[in-house]
């Protein structure tokens, strides 16, 4: 039995790495090929894009890791090969029927939601989009069939595979449509038409595996159950899909809001999708942002859920705070180093200064989002999904009030704040929550103040360092690539240093993380 157990508690921490590994890829992927899109399409073509994507992100979303997640729970709870089955067949039934009437409603409404946005252009792409519906019965059941089984490997396959063949056809359509002087609002289209035959390319991966799988007879499905199974989906799915998808949905409401308060304001519209183009710059650099951050807090989650398991309390309370404590450390310092060097990182990627204002403000996005996603899995590792999810739902209502409020005044400035403001309550509302149910001691102002005089020391090197490169470097050529990358590896060492230096984490907890080992080697030096 000890024996079963530990092969059990091995392929979930197996599974549980190749997702993990799965999902760093499909992140970095997800934000690197937008800096080639916008080059190749412009600031107005990242605006058609970006006004659109959320719609497809929330598809994937719902496909990949929310119904997935609720189905494998639903499996591992079932007694009888029989009721895994049937949970199967009503959870690929009801999806087809969501799924269906999700596609249809978002294509006979394409011309209101464009209206809404205050961009009839967009209602041809809004239709496109809608298809990426059709996929998720498919593979959201598949998927969550063989995670059900402690099987990631097709989910994890699926999901690479995907990215890379949506990636380049995105690419490779956007590039022949440019070159044929298609319409910029066409190039959008092709962008989504390359999305859709990636979302193919991973159902062409899945159902390889599934043509593996012994035919059985379902035999008939009983009407409680199927009411119990639905329930249960609805339910569950909906507060693991709600708080999962805060970044989308603060896209979609900039989608809904900001082009149109802009344009009321007395700009015109050209120059307020420009200014919607530029304000969209700051999405890649907030995800790669968030994906280094909780790389490192993220990797103590599942130590978490096995404390909360065995009802280890102190174990508990001190893995969830050193969790949170490594997520503010690198989550502040993310932002901290890209606000002081968007500039030249600006220039790097988009080959211009404009909106490195905006784009700063955007920065801070990050120190949230790490504690925000960090939080989150926290509460979610203890069974409680509702919390984050409620957190995201008050986040949501605080981004879209502030864009009303602050974007006819500020423009996309006030976007941006609205940005910042709404993870900070999300955040806020997570760890409020561990407080209250004491998984966290009370706050230490000593870490916030080590982490405040490390941002303040990298921040006087990293504005002397850009101030004495021109006199330095007398090369007259485009350095902006040089400046910005020399100073992500300067402010990195600088801050981790001064962090070590001061003693914040011990060489035990160090090593307990991602690259430990090199931290402690830099750690034992101070």
């Amino acid at each position: 039995m000890k024996r079963k157990n530990k092969i059990r508690s091995s392929m979930i921490w197996n599974g549980a790495i190749i997702l993990t590994i799965s999902g760093l890829i499909t992140k970095v992927l997800s934000a690197v090929y937008r800096i080639p899109y916008h080059y190749l399409s412009g600031d107005i073509g990242f605006y058609i894009y970006q006004q659109i994507y959320p719609f497809y992100g929330i598809s994937v979303f719902l496909s990949t890791f929310g119904f997935p997640v609720v189905i494998s729970k639903l499996l591992t709870e079932q007694n009888s090969e029989r009721e895994r089955r049937e949970v199967v067949r009503v959870s690929f039934v009801f999806l087809l029927l969501f799924s269906g009437f999700l596609a249809l409603f978002q294509y006979t409404t394409a011309d209101y939601i464009a209206g809404a946005m205050e961009d009839k252009g967009l209602t041809p792409l809004i239709q496109l989009v809608s298809l990426s519906y059709l996929f998720i019965p498919f593979m959201a059941v598949i998927r969550g069939y063989y995670q059900g089984e402690n099987n990631m490997f097709p989910t994890a396959l699926s999901q690479v595979t995907e990215q890379f063949v949506r990636v380049g056809c995105i690419l490779l359509f956007v590039y022949l449509f440019i070159q044929t002087r298609q319409s910029i609002y066409d190039v959008g289209a092709a962008a989504i038409l390359g999305s859709l035959i990636g979302s193919g390319a991973a159902l062409i991966v899945l159902l390889s595996f599934v043509l593996r799988l012994r035919r059985e007879k379902v035999g008939s499905v009983r009407l409680l159950g199927s009411f119990r199974i639905i329930r249960k989906l609805v339910s569950q799915g909906f507060w693991v899909c709600l708080s999962g998808m805060s970044l989308l949905f603060m896209q979609l409401i900039d989608s809904f809001t900001l082009y149109g308060e802009l344009t009321s304001g007395g700009i015109d519209e050209i120059t307020a999708k420009v200014l919607k183009g530029v304000y969209d710059r700051g999405l890649p650099l907030i995800q790669l942002g968030t994906v280094v951050g909780t790389a490192f807090s993220l990797s103590l989650v599942p130590v978490i859920s096995t404390a909360f398991l065995q009802k280890d309390r102190r174990l508990l309370q001190y893995k969830a705070s050193l969790a949170l404590r490594v997520g503010t450390v690198v989550g502040f310092g993310a932002a901290g180093g890209l606000c002081l060097i968007i500039k030249p990182t600006n220039a790097m990627l988009y080959g211009d200064y404009r909106g490195s204002d905006v784009l700063a403000i955007l920065s801070i996005t990050v120190a949230f989002t790490t504690l925000a996603a960090t939080s989150s899995a926290i509460i979610q590792g203890m069974n409680r999904v509702y919390i984050p999810a409620l957190s995201v739902l008050i986040g949501i209502i605080v981004k879209w009030q502030l864009n009303e409020l602050l974007v006819p005044s500020f423009g996309t400035k006030g976007a941006a704040f609205a940005s910042v403001m709404c993870f900070a309550f999300i955040t806020f509302g997570n760890v409020t929550y561990l407080r209250v149910i004491r998984v966290l001691p009370r706050l230490s102002f000593s870490s916030l103040y080590t982490v405040l005089k490390a941002l303040l020391v990298m921040a006087v090197v990293l504005i002397v360092y850009q101030l004495l490169w021109p006199v330095i470097v007398r090369d007259e050529g485009n350095q902006h690539a040089l400046v910005a990358l020399t100073s992500v590896v300067l402010g990195g060492l600088v801050y981790m240093s001064t962090i070590l230096k001061m003693g914040m984490f011990t060489l035990e907890e160090l090593a307990m993380l991602p690259l430990g080992g090199k931290l402690a080697k830099l750690g034992r030096k101070r």
